[in-house]
């Protein structure tokens, strides 16, 4: 799966080439500046490796790999490295595509703070999903976590080899068909008003929207469409109003793209 260069093997032409971007002829374009003008800051959660971290171009504290923009990011690596401090753990994070990532954690684990409520610390050694926002400080790139969980099933790392190359690959079609959407091939399981949760203060379209989206299975999300499919005779304008608003209120985020979601609480 990983070479031993620090990439994907390349075996069939896919993965990521030694310096930790992907292998394709070209690979991502640089972002015009046309294009950049007046885009709002990207609040998808990308699927990353660590050489995309560290291969990254920044522009104006926004950070792309390619024409993929990678703020905020979601990677899977084996603790290499670990310091605590009462305010602050430090992890070196590594995945095998480049050199291990600095990925700072802020804690309140005071003495006062009681045992219960206190983040744990990770274990060298351990394999785990990272959540957070790409920072640099003098030069030097590191992501600041806002979540960090152990990874219980492997399996999680394939799904995500899978899903940051299909970012790359829907990126890629975008640009290439003048930004049409990739067909999507998510799968979700049968919602809307039948079962769910409710969400207290929320219309009956909000909740049925929101629990399709919590009952996905697929790591890239529930998609616009997978909505729609469930929800036939909503125009999609109403979905999308609603799904901007659950969004903007915590209960869901974007994942691959800006028509793709999944449950904060999922």
């Amino acid at each position: 799966m990983w070479n031993d260069q620090g990439g994907f093997n390349q075996g069939g032409g896919g993965g990521f080439d030694n310096q930790g971007g992907f292998s394709s002829p070209g690979g991502f374009g640089t972002p015009q500046p046309d294009e950049k003008k007046g885009r709002s800051r990207a609040q998808n959660l990308v699927p990353v490796t660590v050489a995309q971290i560290l291969n990254s171009s920044v522009d104006n504290d926004r950070f792309f790999s390619g024409s993929l923009e990678i703020s905020q990011v979601t990677m899977i690596g084996l603790i290499r490295s670990v310091r605590e401090t009462a305010t602050r753990i430090d992890y070196e994070l590594d995945d095998m595509t480049g050199p291990p990532l600095e990925v700072k954690q802020f804690v309140d684990n005071d003495e006062n703070v009681p045992e219960e409520e206190r983040v744990p610390t990770m274990r060298e050694n351990t394999y785990v999903r990272v959540y957070g926002h790409v920072r640099s400080f003098s030069g030097k790139k590191n992501v600041v976590a806002f979540n960090i969980s152990p990874v219980e099933d492997m399996n999680q790392l394939t799904c995500h080899i899978l899903s940051t190359i299909y970012a790359h690959a829907s990126t890629n079609l975008k640009q290439a068909t003048g930004g049409n959407q990739m067909n999507n091939t998510a799968g979700t399981s049968n919602a809307g008003d039948q079962g769910g949760s409710s969400i207290y203060g929320l219309s009956a379209l909000n909740n049925q929207i929101a629990n399709i989206i919590r009952s996905c299975n697929s790591e890239m999300g529930a998609s616009v469409a997978d909505v729609s499919q469930q929800l036939k005779g909503v125009p999609e304008k109403a979905i999308r109003e609603a799904l901007e608003f659950l969004s903007g209120e915590g209960h869901i985020y974007s994942t691959i793209d800006d028509d793709h979601f999944k449950a904060t609480d999922g």
